[in-house]
């Protein structure tokens, strides 16, 4: 093995970013259907239809799952039409989805399962096992702040701790909320936060609070909110799979690692030894360095590398021969993996459908509302009640007159304004009306029930013996902003059918039944 060779092996790039799948060589899959001309293979339509019955933890049968099928096909077709595909977002999720497949296939080529497992288990039985979610009266310091500053914030989170601990941490959100140079409360894990944080949060309960303490970014006062235990197995699989390829990566993987020799097999790395010898005595070189899969790759490649990769010599050049050797792996990838095709155009079509029905559908269903209450008043009686509610005020009067006189004013202004009124008409120089206003249901007011719902008599409130009603009996809400949640929601759902619908009549869909038939419904 010549010199280049010996220097390939035992390194590793330190930035690749994607995600894994199995790698499976298809086989011709015959056409299950065309929607407006275009082709759909059986395999694409089996592989939605298994990670469908995933998702809904379903056995239904592939002919029930055909219509929701050919509905996404019809709106992923609009989007298309729309020319929505071609918006740089949907090229860039795409493709930062394509590229966390490839290096979850990477990593799982470079990390074994009993690896992954030891790491978990490492985590499961250490002294950190648990997610902490906390959150921190922070004060950001730089590390060249001045004297004066730095004594006062310590002084003044040394006050706030004080004032804490006689509370007993009663305002602490408040001191967060609005004091804090990070108000958002977040998750610890191992190994996330700086040791500092980490070390000082561990062994408190949920409630309670940390006296201020220094990190790196500046000074803390952190109260533990909740803890959590670390999760299975099989939920942290692929996150520790991944994390652990990026640290070999990082770190520069040893010699003996199997998927560097496949790289090097696969792509045809031929490395040249005078320029590479060249390059490490003098820091630069114009000769050859080495070939992948036939194109050859110099020192002047090299020198535009090295000025994004600090680092010595001889790491920037272990780094840009296994960059070139990624770079031409990835442009290859996933050309013959059927299933890695199908995620990555599953994953395309799911944004896309995401983003014609917010233009087709979300949209439209909050911004007009006159079509909302239109849809509202055909729809009343989906909005009734179980049971009807008094909608008004109960007033409590010293005497008749007052409450002749109360009423009289309340029918002359709208009910938002009917609490303010009475107390400043009437209750400025003593208490002559009690009053309650709200929806009232059977059972929540005496008077309303012994007026309206056949309840008893109550007795009268004492020094209020005269009790009114002010308002009226509703079987269900008079305008749709009452229930404007449910209602926005089932309006959106007519607006998606009736768009739907419209795409049905202009589209034309030919299924082969005796292809669906061959549908597996017992999964993957």
């Amino acid at each position: 093995m010549n010199g280049g060779r010996r220097i390939m092996i035992g390194l590793w790039l330190a930035v690749l970013c994607t995600w894994l799948t199995t790698a499976m060589v298809a086989q011709p899959s015959p056409v299950v259907m065309r929607i407006n001309g275009k082709e759909i293979l059986l395999s694409e339509f089996q592989y939605a239809y298994d990670s469908e019955r995933m998702r809904q933890k379903s056995e239904s049968p592939a002919d029930e799952f055909l219509q929701t099928f050919i509905d996404r096909k019809l709106a992923v077709w609009a989007a298309e039409k729309a020319g929505l595909d071609t918006m740089p977002v949907v090229k860039n999720v795409v493709e930062a989805y394509r590229r966390q497949l490839f290096e979850k296939t990477l990593a799982q080529e470079s990390v074994g399962e009993d690896e992954v497992r030891n790491l978990y288990e490492r985590m499961a039985t250490g002294r950190r096992s648990e997610a902490i979610r906390v959150e921190h009266l922070f004060k950001r310091l730089a590390q060249n702040v001045p004297e004066t500053v730095l004594r006062e914030t310590v002084a003044w989170m040394d006050s706030i701790y004080g004032r804490l601990t006689e509370s007993g941490g009663q305002a602490f959100d408040e001191y967060v909320k609005n004091y804090s140079d990070e108000p958002a409360d977040f998750w610890v894990r191992t190994l996330q936060e700086p040791e500092e944080l980490e070390d000082s949060i561990w062994k408190l309960q949920p409630g309670e609070f940390t006296s201020p303490f220094f990190t790196p970014r500046g000074i803390h006062i952190v109260k533990v909110l909740e803890r959590k235990e670390i999760p299975s197995y099989d939920e942290l699989k692929e996150k520790i799979l991944v994390k652990r390829f990026r640290e070999k990566a990082n770190a520069l993987f040893s010699a003996d690692d199997t998927l560097l020799e496949r790289l090097q097999e696969t792509h045809h790395f031929i490395p040249d030894g005078q320029g590479i010898n060249q390059l490490l005595r003098n820091g630069k070189t114009d000769q050859s360095l080495f070939s992948v899969d036939g194109r050859m790759y110099t020192g002047k490649d090299f020198a535009r590398f090295a000025t994004s990769y600090p680092a010595g010599v001889r790491r920037q050049l272990q780094a840009f021969m296994l960059k070139t050797l990624m770079d031409s792996e990835y442009a290859q990838w996933g050309q013959n993996d059927a299933v890695s095709a199908m995620q990555i155009q599953a994953c395309r079509d799911s944004l896309l459908l995401q983003l014609i029905r917010e233009q087709e559908v979300v949209r439209k269903s909050t911004s007009d509302e006159q079509a909302l209450q239109a849809y509202f008043e055909a729809h009343r009686a989906d909005y009734d009640w179980e049971n009807p509610r008094y909608n008004g005020i109960v007033l409590h009067c010293v005497n008749r007159r007052t409450g002749k006189r109360v009423r009289k004013l309340l029918k002359q202004l709208p009910p938002e304004e009917w609490m303010d009124a009475i107390r400043l008409v009437f209750n400025a120089d003593g208490v002559k009306v009690k009053a309650e206003q709200g929806s009232f249901v059977r059972g929540e007011n005496a008077f309303v029930d012994y007026r309206l719902f056949g309840g008893e008599k109550p007795q009268p409130v004492p020094q209020y013996p005269h009790t009114y009603l002010w308002g009226n009996l509703q079987k269900g809400p008079e305008h749709y902003e009452e229930v404007s949640e449910v209602l926005i929601g089932d309006y959106r759902y007519y607006l998606e059918k009736q768009w739907l619908a419209s795409l049905r009549k202009q589209a034309k869909v030919e299924i082969n039944q005796e292809v669906l038939k061959t549908v597996n419904n017992n999964g993957r």
